[in-house]
């Protein structure tokens, strides 16, 4: 099998002129035969192919549950906090964030955080409770974000392993079972 049978296989207009081609050159027992392989070859394809959106959506579920980063999240949120804002740095050295219409500003040397450690737009996260007080100023660690890990392994495996599967499993039985006749016209067809 090579990848041309697969890009191939993705051109109906060739497969549409290929198929009245052979309808017109071929003997009808011969034609019906192609023309009952690619249908199938149509109907299985669309089959495993629907049959991958679960398999999709399993790895796009961390990518919406993100489980290891909420646990990893709720291990680090401090006593008293509710939830956690991601605030700015400005150019005089403070950290600010806007909640209900309302900005929420303070030094970031009050907090422990060197103002020259940031410059204007880097992002601390700031700990909070219902009322918005401050419980605890952290620095954002960008490399270590469990979250991201999770987000791109999530993407990754929902292309990767649904692409897999069907190069290295439907595809190599279709081709030698109900596709064969088909694979085996259109490839002829082709170096025609």
């Amino acid at each position: 099998m090579n990848l041309t049978g697969v890009s191939a296989g993705l051109n109906f207009a060739a497969q549409r002129v290929a198929l009245r081609w052979a309808k017109e050159h071929l003997p009808k027992e011969e034609y019906n035969g192609i023309k009952k392989s690619y249908n199938s070859m149509l109907k299985w394809t669309i089959i495993f192919i629907v049959c991958c959106i679960p398999v999709m959506i399993a790895f796009l579920s961390p990518v919406v549950n993100v489980p290891f980063s909420k646990r990893a999240e709720e291990a680090n949120t401090p006593n008293g906090a509710t939830g956690y804002v991601m605030a700015r740095a400005d150019y005089d050295g403070n950290f600010y964030w806007t909640h209900d219409s309302q900005k929420y500003e303070y030094a970031l040397e009050d907090y422990g955080l060197s103002p020259e450690n940031y410059e204007f737009g880097d992002e601390v996260k700031v700990y909070v409770n219902d009322a918005q007080d401050i419980i605890r100023v952290t620095a954002e660690e960008e490399d270590s974000n469990i979250r991201n890990i999770e987000v791109g392994v999530g993407i990754i495996g929902a292309i990767l392993v649904p692409a897999l599967l069907i190069l290295g499993v439907y595809m190599p039985i279709a081709y030698h079972t109900f596709g064969k006749p088909w694979v085996k016209f259109y490839r002829e067809f082709k170096k025609r």
